[in-house]
């Protein structure tokens, strides 16, 4: 009988990444990390035809279906606005962030480390709601 235990450590970290106004896919410090996102890797993305669900893959090497990754002050971020642009994602009405969820089986397949982009938007305050809360 081969018992294996399932360690909650695997299962604490939550990896995100948010759609910035600016349309930049940003990661959290936590995912940036678990990712081991550096200057030199690439982002790629792929879309499930019949759900539309959307996979990140970050690879290695460039190529020309690859964004850059880069950082600015230890902040990484994916300049992806034409993509989300031409999907059609509201990410200046709304506040859009995706829970990554590892997906090793497709790593392979999509030529890449995978991760499942679970979605969930919320509406963006508006400016003049923010300057009356403060």
């Amino acid at each position: 009988m081969a018992i294996k235990i399932i360690s909650a450590k695997r299962f604490a970290m939550k990896l995100k990444a948010t759609i910035q106004r600016s349309g930049r896919l940003g990661f959290t410090e936590e995912t940036a990390r678990y990712m081991n996102l550096a200057n030199g890797k690439f982002a790629k993305f792929a879309q499930d035809d019949e759900n539309g669900v959307l996979y990140l893959i970050i690879i290695d090497k460039r190529n020309e279906d690859s964004f850059d990754i880069r950082s600015s002050s230890g902040y990484y971020f994916v300049p992806a606005k034409m993509m989300f642009d031409s999907l059609g994602v509201d990410y200046e009405k709304n506040v859009v962030m995706f829970d990554l969820i590892r997906k090793p089986s497709l790593d392979e397949t999509l030529e890449g480390q995978v991760f499942l982009m679970k979605s969930r938007a919320s509406k963006r305050k508006d400016k003049k709601d923010e300057d009356i809360d403060t």
